[in-house]
């Protein structure tokens, strides 16, 4: 704790975390070139424009969409629509919803084809679907990285939202906030997801305002919620006075 109040934007552990797993993206995601050219997606007809498709096609339509704009245009990955079972109903012979959750989606892994799930419904809530798409993504971008991720398995969630605002879409992250729980065994491994997150608001404009300086992209708070929006530009403001929490990876090749 400082003189005048906390010395760091969020807790100095979960700071520390938030650096250090920002890094380790770099170096197993192309690093600052790649961030640089990462787009910051909003939900604009710039992004994602209009489309005349309906039920799963629109779905497979903002999902392509998605991927592009993560750099994974091209990438095999099955998506499946569900309904939304019941709480704690099996779903499929390894994983199931567990303790209440109604999953938004889920990823997993399934004789090595990766696949999407998503709730139907949201194709009337595009950009809850779209939030939806790059974090059940981002969980397919880690599960290509080697390198063990910081902290443990055990906090895989808080780097999957962590790689959701290093893929340009922290906006969406940010505004539709999702939890998620990890479901699996020997043979198949996966994630599930539903509304509520495990970042806190502080920890997104933490994460927006990361990617916005290294980027040189500015956050516009008209696509943000307005409590996230203020503590993104407290979160920019506390960057620019310790710009050595910057410099390495503005030093990275």
């Amino acid at each position: 704790m400082g003189l005048f109040g906390k010395s760091t934007f969020l807790e100095s552990d979960l700071e520390d975390w938030s650096l250090e797993t920002w890094a380790w993206l770099m170096r197993n995601l192309g690093g600052l070139e790649r961030l640089r050219a990462a787009p910051l997606a909003v939900p604009s007809r710039d992004y994602f424009p209009p489309s005349e498709t309906v039920e799963h096609e629109r779905a497979v339509y903002l999902f392509e969409l998605v991927k592009k704009h993560m750099g994974m245009d091209g990438w095999s990955c099955v998506l499946e629509a569900r309904d939304r079972p019941p709480a704690n109903a099996q779903v499929g012979e390894f994983w199931h919803v567990r303790s209440g959750s109604r999953p938004n989606g889920t990823f997993r892994i399934d004789d090595g084809q990766p696949i999407v799930s998503y709730a139907a419904d949201l194709v009337a809530k595009p950009a809850d679907l779209i939030a939806t798409f790059a974090h059940e993504l981002s969980h397919y971008l880690i599960a290509t990285i080697r390198e063990p991720i910081p902290g443990g398995r055990e906090i895989h969630e808080l780097t999957t939202e962590l790689t959701v605002a290093f893929c340009g879409f922290g906006v969406f992250g940010a505004n539709h906030a999702f939890s998620f729980s990890q479901h699996g065994d020997t043979f198949s491994q996966g994630w599930q997801s539903s509304r509520n997150g495990y970042f806190s608001e502080r920890s997104w404009a933490f994460a927006l305002a990361l990617f916005s300086a290294l980027t040189g992209r500015e956050v516009s708070r008209q696509w943000l919620k307005p409590s996230v929006a203020d503590l993104t530009v407290k979160a920019g403001r506390y960057l620019d006075r310790n710009p050595k929490l910057l410099a390495p990876f503005r030093e990275a090749v």
